[in-house]
């Protein structure tokens, strides 16, 4: 069964992202599998506090694992409450994971083992990311995955999906993940726009192909789409009049190579997530995406 992996400390922007996924996967017919990971209360490695925390970890897991079913049941009770009581229409299955590891390590596992679509995460909100993302861990996240990877605002509220918006350097690589987030898009009835940012409009006159090029990555979608290009000399400032044009989901590949060089840097791929308002979807280059 296709699945779309949340992982959770039940917080609230954890908690509204696991909502959104609700709403993926509903529409989508897949189902969730939720994941928390949580670490031993060990300072230091002396020896009567490791027995401590050796003694203590059965009842930290089941206090976890209660914590992690009473999450699922209230995601559970929404759904049925947005879609009602009846095994029709569909409703998602909650799978859990609780283990003592790793934040990044539990999710790919987790990842790995089903037919994952996403994996879904919250954000703090403008400046700030939950701590599933922050620090090194957001590094990881974003380096490491093998699937697609969304991102929530903590205020983000799911309303439908109308226009998703893909920035792509039109190379040949990126055709195929165009046509598979078409193939997305369609599920909500959305346009999927397809934005190139040049540094400089001169990059259009003196690429004597450029046309050529546009005209061949179009023709190879099949789909709801329409194509815009932005110029401007910072990609970053590129991406921010991107967002403003009433879109609902910014999508973004990651490791691209000449556009995305500047987006390589994880540093600056994590500053967009910190200043969005709203879903980012980063996905890792090399990887299949099948919607």
């Amino acid at each position: 069964m296709r699945t779309i992996v949340v992982p959770t400390d039940f917080s609230k922007p954890a908690r509204n992202a696991a909502i959104y996924a609700l709403h993926l996967a509903h529409a989508m017919k897949s189902d969730i599998h939720l994941s928390h990971s949580f670490e031993i209360p060990v300072e230091s490695p002396m020896l009567g506090q490791t027995a401590w925390a050796v003694y203590q970890y059965p009842a930290l897991q089941k206090d976890k694992r209660e914590e992690l079913n009473k999450f699922a049941k209230t995601l559970q009770d929404k759904a049925k409450i947005l879609w009602g009581y009846e095994a029709f229409p569909f409703h998602p299955k909650i799978y859990q994971t609780c283990e003592e590891t790793d934040v990044i390590q539990l999710v790919n596992e987790t990842a790995a083992k089903n037919t994952t679509l996403f994996i879904v995460m919250g954000m703090q909100g403008a400046g700030m990311l939950t701590r599933f993302l922050f620090g090194s861990n957001s590094l990881k996240m974003i380096e490491n995955t093998k699937h697609p990877l969304l991102l929530i605002p903590q205020k983000h509220k799911f309303k439908g999906l109308r226009k998703i918006a893909f920035a792509t350097d039109l190379d040949k690589k990126d055709i195929k993940t165009a046509q598979a987030l078409i193939n997305f898009a369609k599920y909500f009835d959305a346009e999927l726009l397809i934005t190139h940012i040049l540094q400089s409009s001169n990059e259009v006159f003196e690429n004597t192909d450029y046309e050529q090029r546009k005209e061949f990555f179009l023709k190879k979608l099949d789909g709801k789409i329409c194509y815009n290009c932005i110029y401007n000399e910072d990609i970053d400032y590129g991406l921010d009049i991107l967002k403003n044009k009433d879109i609902d989901m910014l999508i973004m590949g990651h490791q691209h190579r000449g556009f995305f060089d500047k987006l390589v840097v994880l540093s600056q791929a994590v500053e967009q997530a910190n200043h969005l308002e709203i879903p980012l979807l980063i996905i890792p280059e090399g990887q299949t995406v099948s919607f």
